[in-house]
């Protein structure tokens, strides 16, 4: 009898862990990831999103926004990046990236006006793009959770503003969802 059990409980026992999947199938599986970072959004308040695609194993391509709120709505920033995997499951672990910002930007600023002897404000808009790269981490968690901190910096290249900053970057401290 003790036989009989012992050869039950062991079949049992392998077939429970036939049927469960591992984390590197459960990513493979999901390919899609979509995260957001409520730190900024509670804090900013800013939308920091982002979406990634994960093309194999080792490579990944995105969009990630910062979306100025209420005070700061004067700023867009929209970076198409692309990801390198240095380990880890299927698109997830530690990461380097390249990134291209695309920054919307208003500024006010003030200019001297000697004819008149006053000052005018002047309201300056602009668009500007470069170049950036970053670092980061990107956990699976249970039940396709996920769990992403990254960030980097970029220089601005094209129309890049007077009295504005050459210099932009993103980050993210976010929670998300691998589909």
């Amino acid at each position: 009898m003790r036989k009989i059990l012992l050869l039950v409980s062991l079949l049992a026992l392998s077939w429970g862990s036939y049927g469960q999947e591992s984390r590197q199938e459960r990513a493979l599986a999901r390919k899609n990831h979509l995260m957001i970072d409520p730190i900024v959004l509670i804090a900013g308040p800013i939308l920091n999103v982002s979406y990634e695609r994960a093309l194999n194993e080792d490579l990944g391509v995105g969009l990630h926004s910062l979306l100025g709120l209420g005070a700061m709505d004067e700023m867009v920033q929209f970076s198409p990046f692309a990801r390198f995997y240095l380990g880890g499951s299927h698109g997830a672990g530690f990461f380097m990236e390249g990134f291209v910002p695309v920054t919307n930007m208003e500024d006010d600023y003030q200019t001297y006006n000697p004819e008149g002897d006053y000052y005018t404000i002047v309201r300056d808009k602009k668009t500007s793009v470069g170049l950036g790269i970053g670092l980061g981490g990107k956990w699976l968690l249970k039940r396709n959770l996920m769990l992403e901190v990254s960030g980097g910096i970029g220089r601005k290249l094209i129309n890049k503003g007077v009295h504005s900053e050459s210099i932009t970057g993103k980050w993210m401290i976010g929670f998300g969802y691998a589909f």
